[in-house]
């Protein structure tokens, strides 16, 4: 099968699942096309990817570029002109489009909300070809929250719109996405990278190892972990916990850390790449996945997919109880989850999982894993996407 596929921004380093999806389909031995309009600055990708560039970016450039393709393939033309509404929206669409391959492929797959609202128009400009759009959730606070005009256009084109849980499903139906064309698939993982070490031990020394993991952004709550941590010395005074992440809130935090006192408790280790982090994670006990709705934002938890990552390396998880997390869960783990920014009710559960010893610790780890390895495999999951966009599911 060719497969064109679509990101607002990738390579990106906080999404390996997107190289995961990519290398997967390969293996499987699709053809593959990636196209993007940006990159996060250093971030690399083993597949080639085409930039796409905005008409403020090099006007005069696609200006001659939408006018060749207007007189080599009037019919597309006129097809992409039609989904425009505004003489400025054309220009845009057709200056998009002039970068893009005029053979079409079996399916436009695209990536996040943000990128179909800029390529739902590939489903005129190619009517043979199926569209797939996949909803990662809403758009995190500080960005342009698309109106519901905009994302219920973009949605109400694709042939299927997949996500990553039944909440997540419904929340891309409330934006627009037809029920009837919906799946809720997971994004999945390559297992064979998760393995973990035959000396994998937990309480080294009946001491509790935390880990918070994310974008050091409100939505992540990772203030409120932070209190909730300061609480629990009262009691129990042997844990660390330890902060892995970049972003806007970091100084913020480590001021509210040291303002609590838990110099000695916390630290804060920034960015590390992906390779890094799944060694890393086996030598945690619990991942503390504290993510809050933010006042004013369409930003919600799909997947978590750090809580997968986690378990495969045998690390059970605390979280808030938002949006598709609990589906993202085993059962078992579903006792350690709060209320979402709730300081008093992550205490609880952290007290009542730290009742448990090393071995009970170790059967619901090996629960979790098993629960991710039936449910995550990325060989099963990219078949299900395709068979869905084929409109044979299974």
């Amino acid at each position: 099968m060719k497969i064109d596929a679509f990101f607002d921004v990738y390579p990106h380093p906080a999404k390996p699942y997107f190289e995961a999806q990519l290398a997967e389909w390969q293996r499987q031995g699709h053809q593959l096309r990636l196209f993007s309009f940006g990159q996060i600055p250093g971030a690399t990708t083993a597949f080639p990817i085409t930039f796409v560039h905005t008409l403020r970016e090099r006007p005069v450039r696609l200006l001659a570029k939408i006018l060749w393709r207007a007189m080599t393939h009037p019919a597309r033309t006129w097809r992409i002109a039609r989904c425009g509404r505004r003489p400025l929206q054309i220009a845009k669409l057709l200056a998009t489009d002039a970068q893009l391959p005029t053979q079409p492929p079996d399916v436009h797959f695209v990536h996040n909300l943000a990128t179909a609202v800029r390529f739902s128009y590939l489903r005129y400009a190619a009517p043979r070809t199926r569209l797939a759009i996949y909803y990662h959730g809403g758009e995190i606070p500080g960005v342009r929250q698309i109106p519901f005009a905009e994302s219920s256009e973009a949605l109400g084109r694709a042939h299927v719109v997949f996500s990553n849980t039944r909440a997540s499903v419904a929340e891309a139906v409330a934006r627009g996405a037809a029920t009837e064309r919906t799946a809720a698939i997971p994004v999945g993982f390559p297992l064979a990278q998760f393995v973990v070490p035959v000396d994998r031990c937990y309480l080294p020394g009946n001491h509790w190892r935390f880990v918070c993991i994310g974008r050091m952004a409100p939505e992540k709550g990772f203030d409120v972990a932070i209190q909730a941590f300061a609480a629990l010395r009262q009691h129990m005074p042997s844990f660390t916990a330890t902060f892995i992440g970049s972003g806007p809130e970091l100084e913020r935090l480590r001021r509210l850390a040291d303002a609590l006192r838990l110099g000695d408790t916390i630290q804060f280790l920034g960015h590390i790449s992906f390779d890094k982090l799944i060694p890393l994670l086996a030598q945690f006990d619990a991942l503390i996945h504290s993510s809050r709705p933010i006042a004013g934002s369409n930003c919600s938890e799909t997947q978590a997919s750090v809580m997968q990552e986690a378990m495969l390396m045998h690390t059970v998880v605390v979280a808030s109880d938002l949006g598709g997390v609990r589906e993202s869960l085993p059962t078992a783990l579903h006792q350690y989850l709060y209320p979402p920014g709730s300081i008093n009710e992550l205490l609880k559960r952290l007290i009542f999982l730290t009742t448990c010893n090393a071995e009970a610790l170790r059967t619901l780890a090996e629960t979790a894993r098993r629960f991710v390895i039936d449910n995550y495999d990325i060989r099963k999951v990219n078949k299900r996407l395709l068979a869905h966009v084929a409109g044979k599911p299974v």
